[in-house]
C-alpha cells in the first residue's frame, strides 16, 4: 500500500506498507496481517499542484517518480530464504488526463494479460516479484473499452527469478 501525507512542515512524503492475507477464519472471511512498513521519504513535489506535475511529467502521460525494493514474505518458494523475496516497488505519477493506467504484464507464459486499474491518484503503485516484467501507460474509459493515453513504460525486476 502506498500512503501519502503532508508532513507538519508542508512538504508531501509517501510511505509504503506490506500485509497479507491471513488464513481464513470459520466463517470462511480472510482478514489482513498487521502492516509492516517497508520505507518511506519525500515524494519532492506536490501531486495536487498541477504545475508540479506538469513539471514531473515533462510532456508525458506517465512518469516512473521512484523505486524501491524490499524482503517481503511472498509464500511462493517456501524452501528457499523462508518464503521471502526480493520485490521491487515503482511509484508511477499518472497525468490526469488519464483515469485508468493499464498494466500489460509481458512475463506470462501464456502470453500478455491487459488489465485496466482505475486510478484513486496521480500516483500509482506498481509491485514486480523477481523475472516479472510489466508494461504500462496511461488510458482513459472511452465507452466500453479503453484507450490509451501517451507511451508506455516497460518495467522489469531487476533480478530473475
Amino acid at each position: 500500500m502506498l500512503l501519502l501525507h503532508r508532513r507538519d512542515d508542508g512538504q508531501v512524503a509517501e510511505e509504503l506498507f506490506f500485509s497479507t492475507r491471513g488464513p481464513a477464519d470459520s466463517a470462511g472471511t480472510a482478514g489482513w496481517t498487521d502492516c509492516d512498513h517497508l520505507g518511506g521519504g519525500l515524494l519532492g513535489f506536490d501531486p495536487a499542484d498541477p504545475a508540479a506535475v506538469a513539471e514531473v511529467l515533462a510532456g508525458r502521460a506517465t512518469a516512473v517518480v521512484s523505486a524501491s525494493e524490499s524482503l517481503v514474505y511472498t509464500g511462493r518458494v517456501p524452501m528457499e530464504d523462508d518464503g521471502y523475496e526480493l520485490v521491487c516497488a515503482v511509484r508511477l505519477l499518472v497525468g490526469p488526463e488519464a483515469g485508468f493506467l493499464e498494466e500489460e504484464n509481458v512475463t506470462d507464459p501464456a502470453g500478455p494479460a491487459r488489465h485496466h486499474r482505475r486510478l484513486a491518484s496521480p500516483l500509482a503503485l506498481a509491485v514486480l516479484l523477481p523475472g516479472d516484467r510489466l508494461r504500462v501507460r496511461a488510458a482513459r474509459a472511452a465507452g466500453a473499452a479503453y484507450e490509451p493515453v501517451g507511451d508506455g513504460i516497460a518495467l522489469a525486476h531487476p533480478y530473475a527469478a
